[in-house]
């Protein structure tokens, strides 16, 4: 049981690190929302 959700948490650490590198590199949702933003206002 143990083993399973460590390698589960592995998992999710790695979508996380990935989301956040698209993010940093510009096309991700958070950075095209703020783009989309700054062109309204």
């Amino acid at each position: 049981m143990n083993f399973q959700f460590n390698k589960k948490n592995k998992r999710l650490l790695f979508i996380i690190g990935i989301v956040i590198l698209i993010e940093l590199s510009g096309y991700g949702f958070f950075a095209s929302l703020f783009r989309l933003i700054g062109s309204v206002s």
